[in-house]
C-alpha cells in the first residue's frame, strides 16, 4: 500500500474507527437526517499504495479531484441516453447494479497494480540485474509518474472525455502495459543476449511499466468520481447508499495490496515471476472486460466545462450585461485572483514540507524491501517474502486508526491537553505529529540496520520480524500526515481552487518519488568506492551502509519537522477563525 492509497480513502475516514458508520467526504444533513457532502474525503491513499494506490499507494483513485466536483453530476447532459437502462432514469428506481461493478474493479485493479508494483525492486534486482541503487530508482521514478498521471487525467476527464471514456481508453493502455511486464518475465536479459536489444526483457519491461503508469493514473483520476455519478442525489436512499459506497470503496483499495503482498508476491519469488506478473494481468483484464459489458447500466454524464459552455451561451442570449457593470465585475474578479493567488502562496511552504514526507514513504517500496532480503525471511517456520510486509503495514495502518481515537486522543486529554473545534488535534498538529513519527521510523530503520550488519559480521542473519516496528511507526505517519494534509489544502483554499489544492496535494507524492530517486544518486555520486559501486546501497548490504542512508533519512526528517513547525506556527488557518466565531 502507498501513500496514494491513503490520500484515496480520505480526509478523516482514516481517523475514525467505525469506517463504514460515516464514509468520507459525508455528514448528516440536520433537516433531512440524510448524508451530504461536505469536504472531500477522498488523489494518489494513500497509499503512498494504497494514496500510487487511501491510506500516498493511498489516494491514488481519485486524482486531482473533490467530492465537490463528483457531486456535480446533475444538470448535464448525458453522452448517450440509449445506451442507459431505462428504468435508470426515473429518479423513483434504486437498486442500480453499477456500483457494485465499480467496487469489483477497483479490487482487481487495486490487485493488478499492487501485484506489479509491491515486488518491483527485487524483480529488477534479480531478473533484470540491476543494481540495488539503480532499481530503487527506478522503481520511485516509476512510482513518481504513477502519480503525477491522474493530475493530468482528471483535467482531460472533466474537460473533454467525461469520466467514463477515460477509463475506457486508460484500460486499454493499462492493458497493453500489463501483458508487456508479464512477456518481459519470459525474455532473455541483456546478459544472455551479451548486449542491448531492442526486444530484450529491460526494453520490453520499462514500456510495458510506462505504459501501467499512464493507464493506471487515467482510471484512478476517473473511477471513483465516475462511482459517485451513478447514484441520484434527488433520492433518499441513493444518497444513504452513496454514503455507504464510499466506505466500502476504502475497503476495495486495501483489498489489492493484501491479495497482492500475501498471494502474488509468495508466487513471483517461489514459482514464477511470469506466473505471478500474469495473475495481474488477468486482474486488469477481467476488470476491463467486466467494465465494458455493464456499460448499458451507467449514467454518463458530459464534461463538466462542455455543460457550462452551453450554460453560458444559453445565459448570454436571455440577457445582455452593460459596459459598466461589466468593467466592474472585472475588477472584481481580478481582485477575487489576486487574493487567492495571496492565500496559495501561503500553503506552499506547509505543501512544500510534505515532500520529503512522501521522499521518506517510499522507501517502503525500496531500501525497506532491499533490507529485508538480506534478512532471514523465515519467522515461526512461514517463509515471508520481504514485499509481504507491505500488507503488515496495511494492518498497521488499521491498528492506527483504532489506537489514534480509543486511545491517543484520550491520552492526551488526560494529560491536560485541550482542542477546540471538534475535541481533537488539528490537521496541522496532526501533520506535524506524523512528520516526526517519520523521522522516527527511518532512525528505527537505521538501528535495525545496524544489527544486521552486527550480525553479519559474525555469519549470522537475524529475523526479518526486526522490521516490523519501522512498518509500524510508518504506518503512523503515514495516517497523520497525508489524511490531515488533504483536508487541510482543500479546506484552506480559496473556493475557486478547491480541485487546484487537492491535486497540489497528490502532487506530493510524485515529486517526493522524485526526490527519493535524486538523493539515491547523491548517495551513490558521494559513497562509491572502487570496492562498492552503488556506496552505502551497495549490491551487497553486508559491504555498505544502509544504516547510514536511513540516518541521513531521519535527519532530512528531522530538519523538515523543524522547518514545517516555523511555518505552522505562522500559518492562520480559516477553520481556527470559525472556531473563534463559534
Amino acid at each position: 500500500m502507498d501513500a496514494g492509497d491513503t490520500m484515496e480513502r480520505g480526509v478523516r475516514a482514516p481517523l475514525r474507527p467505525k469506517l463504514l458508520a460515516l464514509p468520507s467526504g459525508l455528514r448528516r444533513s440536520p433537516s433531512l437526517d440524510v448524508p451530504t457532502p461536505c469536504t472531500p474525503r477522498s488523489p494518489f491513499l494513500i497509499t503512498p499504495h494504497r494514496l500510487a494506490s487511501f491510506t500516498p499507494d493511498r489516494q491514488r483513485s481519485i486524482g486531482a479531484r473533490s467530492h465537490e466536483d463528483m457531486e456535480k453530476t446533475q444538470g448535464p447532459e448525458t453522452q448517450d441516453d440509449n445506451m442507459q437502462v431505462p428504468l435508470l432514469n426515473d429518479k423513483n428506481c434504486t437498486g442500480s447494479k453499477a456500483p457494485l461493478v465499480v467496487l469489483g474493479f477497483e479490487c482487481l485493479e487495486s490487485t493488478a497494480f499492487n501485484g506489479i508494483s509491491t515486488n518491483l525492486v527485487m524483480y529488477l534486482e534479480t531478473v533484470l540485474h540491476g543494481s540495488n541503487v539503480a532499481s530503487a530508482s527506478n522503481v520511485t521514478m516509476w512510482f513518481g509518474t504513477s502519480y503525477m498521471i491522474p493530475v493530468f487525467g482528471a483535467i482531460i476527464a472533466d474537460a473533454f472525455w467525461g469520466n467514463y471514456n477515460t477509463i475506457l481508453v486508460s484500460l486499454a493502455i493499462y492493458l497493453l502495459g500489463m501483458i508487456l511486464v508479464t512477456l518481459s518475465a519470459f525474455l532473455p536479459t541483456a546478459t544472455v543476449l551479451g548486449g542491448s536489444s531492442v526486444f530484450g526483457a529491460h526494453t520490453v519491461a520499462f514500456v510495458g511499466l510506462y505504459l501501467v503508469a499512464i493507464g493506471s493514473g487515467g482510471v484512478r483520476s476517473s473511477l471513483l468520481p465516475f462511482g459517485a455519478e451513478q447514484f441520484d442525489d434527488d433520492n433518499v436512499v441513493d444518497r444513504e447508499n452513496k454514503m455507504s459506497f464510499f466506505s466500502w470503496f476504502y475497503l476495495c483499495v486495501d483489498f489489492g495490496p493484501i491479495v497482492s503482498g500475501l498471494f502474488i508476491v509468495w508466487i513471483q519469488e517461489n514459482v514464477s515471476w511470469g506466473l505471478g506478473f500474469g495473475i495481474a494481468t488477468a486482474c486488469i483484464a477481467l476488470a476491463f472486460g467486466a467494465f465494458v459489458l455493464a456499460t448499458p447500466m451507467y449514467k454518463r454524464p458530459m464534461p463538466t466545462a462542455k455543460a457550462a459552455a452551453v450554460i453560458s451561451d444559453s445565459e448570454t442570449g436571455l440577457k445582455e450585461i452593460s459596459e459598466e457593470a461589466a468593467g466592474s465585475s472585472q475588477k472584481l474578479r481580478a481582485a477575487t485572483k489576486a487574493e487567492e493567488f495571496k492565500i496559495l502562496l501561503g500553503l506552499l511552504p506547509i505543501w512544500a514540507t510534505s515532500i520529503i514526507v512522501s521522499s521518506a514513504y517510499t522507501q517502503m517500496n525500496t531500501t525497506f524491501i532491499q533490507q529485508g532480503s538480506a534478512m532471514n525471511v523465515s519467522v515461526l517456520s512461514v517463509q515471508v517474502p520481504p514485499a509481504s510486509m507491505g500488507s503488515f503495514e496495511v494492518v498497521c495502518v488499521l491498528l492506527w486508526v483504532l489506537l489514534y481515537g480509543q486511545v491517543i486522543v484520550p491520552a492526551l486529554r488526560g494529560c491536560g491537553f485541550s482542542f477546540g473545534g471538534d475535541g481533537e488535534p488539528s490537521q496541522l498538529q496532526r501533520m506535524g505529529a506524523g512528520r516526526l513519527i517519520m523521522a522516527l521510523a527511518m532512525a528505527v530503520a537505521a538501528f535495525v540496520e545496524m544489527k544486521r550488519l552486527g550480525s553479519a559480521a559474525r555469519g549470522e542473519e537475524i529475523s526479518i520480524a526486526w522490521q516490523i516496528p519501522q512498518y509500524f511507526f510508518l504506518a503512523g505517519a503515514e495516517v497523520l500526515c497525508y489524511i490531515a494534509q488533504l483536508e487541510f489544502f482543500y479546506e484552506e483554499a480559496p473556493d475557486t481552487m478547491k480541485s487546484t489544492c487537492s491535486s497540489l496535494a497528490l502532487l506530493t507524492i510524485a515529486l517526493g518519488s522524485y526526490l527519493s530517486s535524486f538523493i539515491y544518486a547523491i548517495v551513490a555520486a558521494f559513497t562509491a568506492t572502487a570496492d562498492s559501486p552503488g556506496g552505502w546501497i551497495s549490491d551487497n548490504l553486508n559491504q555498505g551502509h544502509l544504516d547510514y542512508f536511513f540516518w541521513t533519512m531521519a535527519a532530512i526528517c528531522t530538519l523538515n519537522f523543524v522547518v514545517y513547525s516555523v511555518f505552522a506556527r505562522n500559518c492562520k488557518p480559516k477553520s481556527q477563525d470559525y472556531a473563534l466565531m463559534t
